[in-house]
């Protein structure tokens, strides 16, 4: 399957003289997590955003990358999955000759490529996310994310996952003020998990198809760890 069969044909831009809090309005509206910056001067994710809120910065140019890597519409998602991992990123611009025609994610490829069964959860498992409890502030897990460059953080009650709490989820805390709130009233719950002996397929199957970007390792008492996108688009590159 090639990069063109999934990607994303309508870009949305901003200019990068707009603040970072209507680039978050933006990518809330359109339920997005990239923004084109110009005329294709740069991205900025939802976590660029986040963090440079944080931060103290006020227009979006301040946090876009302005080093973009673009990809044929023709190469396919193997290949597409390998040049985002080599390189580190979320997403590659797709190009038909010298024009951009649309843009494809780690979420386009993780919905697209099967993951081989022989790999289990806890081959790749991360085990320290970011972790709070019901009562730790938005602000607070805001922090805890931009100090480890995370995008999620699990809230975990009597030592289980009880919610799940995104950089989208902050964003959106952030635009309605409510920053200062406790992390029970934006997380996400109930929480699906996986264990270590599931396989990695599964949770990519769960991920995929309940749009979410990570997802809970638990056993029966504890939360041992999480499984992000990033971490199954690095098996599918191998």
């Amino acid at each position: 399957m090639k990069v063109s069969e999934v990607m994303t044909r309508d870009l949305v831009a901003v200019d990068g003289q707009v603040s970072i809090t209507y680039g978050m309005k933006i990518m809330l509206e359109h339920g997005i997590r990239r923004l084109i910056v110009g005329d294709i001067d740069g991205i900025v994710t939802i976590r660029d955003l986040v963090y440079g809120w944080l931060q103290g910065a006020k227009l979006v140019e301040e946090v876009m990358t302005s080093d973009l890597l673009m990809v044929s519409k023709d190469i396919d998602l193997r290949q597409a999955s390998k040049i985002m991992t080599g390189k580190g990123v979320g997403s590659l611009l797709v190009t038909e000759g010298e024009r951009v025609i649309g843009i494809v994610t780690e979420r386009d490829l993780i919905r697209n490529i099967k993951v081989d069964e022989s790999v289990k959860v806890g081959d790749v498992m991360k085990v320290d996310p970011v972790v709070a409890s019901l009562e730790t502030s938005i602000l607070e897990i805001a922090k805890a994310m931009r100090e480890n460059w995370e995008r999620h953080a699990i809230v975990v009650e009597n030592n289980l996952p009880a919610g799940v709490i995104s950089i989208r989820d902050v964003a959106n805390a952030i635009l309605t003020e409510r920053y200062n709130h406790k992390s029970q009233e934006i997380m996400r719950s109930p929480v699906f998990r996986v264990t270590p002996d599931s396989t990695l397929e599964t949770a990519r199957t769960i991920m995929a198809k309940e749009n979410l970007g990570l997802i809970p390792v638990v056993d029966a008492r504890a939360l041992l760890g999480s499984v992000e996108e990033r971490d199954i688009l690095t098996i599918i590159s191998i």
